[in-house]
């Protein structure tokens, strides 16, 4: 996570944002770190609690893969 990031909050870019089957995500125009919109709003993707085999990949990855 940046610097500013951590200061102001991380910045989501309405225009990338995808839904994976479960939430929608997209990634911080700043740093980069994967985002999750949750019923609280948008927050850091966390693997740990977030992975789920239900997710689907995003939609121009080359794998298919979750995340």
């Amino acid at each position: 996570m940046g610097l500013l990031c951590m200061i102001v909050g991380h910045n989501v870019n309405r225009h990338r944002v995808w839904h994976d089957s479960l939430n929608f995500r997209t990634n911080c125009e700043r740093c980069g770190t994967p985002l999750l919109r949750d019923t609280k709003g948008w927050r850091e993707f966390d693997s740990a609690i977030d992975s789920d085999t239900s997710r689907s990949g995003h939609p121009h990855s080359e794998d298919g893969a979750p995340g």
